[in-house]
């Protein structure tokens, strides 16, 4: 990546202790700090980047609309072999896959509790010759590349997160209480082999209380040619090392701390404490990349994307909400996933005709920029269903 990226300061060792609402949180990260090549971001040191400093180039696919496409909220997009593979893991409950031009390719919509069917989606991933669906119901569910069903398999762990490595997985048991540790202790990932039913713990659950319930996706993944994990209200990243996860980067929230309710707190309270103090931080993970830069995200006051370049080692920060400085469209609201040098967000087509509404009553005089949001959003309607946004990385 190119550009004006801001200096990412005090990156290696030296760490400053994470103050947080618990004190178990601060004896980790002190011993965190004392860690060799652990790297800090230094959240109120750095500013916030407007996307005209990160991103040079927008561009848009309309994405074909199909009788058999299903698709109402986007919760995870991969890209793999110039395919677009879109799951939709609660409304429409189906995977769309598209090419790289938005031609539509066929959709695999099989929810209910059959042999080939989910009952609730965590996770999906493509391997060279398979699609694994991770349900639930604690099985992984392996359909073709055409979408057709091959088997179903028993998980020894209720899993919330996966990643694969060669023939062997990356299970996230969401850290409710299990046995799968050294000495019967709990395991948050294990690494787990189908073929010998041979389970490896590779991070095991730090304070062992009862967790909260958000749904965390992109909490495992292979970037680049690395296995990173995060959490929620946790300010650590992981890298898988040999057999283990060690830490790798830390959210440093040291000059105004979460101070999130205690993790024993009823999960509808915690989110009526989210929701009226605006203000507070915590690591709201979104695990993306390659092997040039790293990316996750912060809620403080509205969601926050971190963008790390690791040649420059320098670190961005864009405000979800953040105006689009580069062609007058849509803000990068979300980060879908990542392919090549772009920052990929799919979203439905009635945003986008919003904006182009607005800009329109806005101002009269154009840039060439805006001109050509203008002319792909014109050609949008509503029964369009949806677009796949492509931010280039400088």
């Amino acid at each position: 990546m190119k550009g004006s990226y801001l200096t990412l300061i005090s990156c290696i060792i030296s760490l400053l202790l994470i103050f947080t609402a618990c004190q178990s949180s601060s004896e980790k990260t002190s011993n965190i700090s004392e860690e060799n090549g652990v790297k800090a971001f230094p959240i109120s040191e750095i500013g916030v980047s407007q996307l005209s400093e990160v991103i040079d180039r927008i561009e848009y696919v309309k994405l074909e609309s199909h009788a058999d496409h299903i698709a109402y909220r986007i919760d995870k997009v991969l890209i793999e072999n110039d395919l677009v593979y879109i799951f939709d893991y609660f409304s429409g409950r189906s995977l769309s896959v598209y090419d790289l031009n938005g031609n539509f390719q066929f959709a695999l919509t099989k929810p209910g509790e059959g042999p080939d069917e989910y009952l609730e989606i965590q996770d999906f991933l493509v391997d060279d010759n398979s699609i694994e669906v991770l349900d639930a119901l604690g099985r992984l569910i392996i359909y073709d590349k055409q979408g057709n069903f091959i088997r179903s398999e028993k998980l020894p762990p209720i899993a919330k997160a996966m990643t694969k490595i060669g023939d062997k997985y990356l299970f996230q048991t969401g850290k409710i209480p299990n046995t799968l540790a050294e000495h019967g202790r709990s395991c948050e990932v294990i690494q787990y082999d189908f073929e010998t039913k041979n389970s490896v713990c590779v991070l095991e659950i730090n304070d062992g209380k009862t967790p909260h319930s958000f749904k965390e996706r992109s909490v495992l993944e292979e970037i680049g040619k690395d296995y990173y994990y995060a959490t929620y209200f946790n300010d650590t990243i992981y890298r898988k090392t040999n057999n283990r996860f060690d830490p790798i980067f830390i959210i440093d929230f040291a000059a105004n701390p979460s101070q999130i309710a205690d993790t024993e707190v009823h999960m509808l309270d915690l989110v009526e404490t989210l929701n009226r103090n605006k203000d507070k931080i915590y690591h709201n993970p979104d695990l993306k990349g390659n092997g040039d830069y790293l990316v996750t995200r912060f809620s403080a006051n509205g969601n926050h994307h971190v963008i790390y370049d690791y040649q420059k080692e320098n670190v961005s920060i864009i405000n979800s909400l953040s105006a689009n400085d580069v062609d007058g469209g849509l803000p990068l609201y979300w980060i879908h996933t990542t392919h090549n040098d772009e920052l990929i967000m799919v979203i439905d087509s009635q945003y986008l005709i919003s904006r182009f509404d607005k800009l329109k009553s806005e101002k009269n005089e154009f840039t060439p920029k805006e001109e050509a949001f203008l002319a792909f959003a014109s050609t949008l309607t509503i029964d369009d269903p949806l677009v796949m946004i492509k931010y280039h990385l400088k």
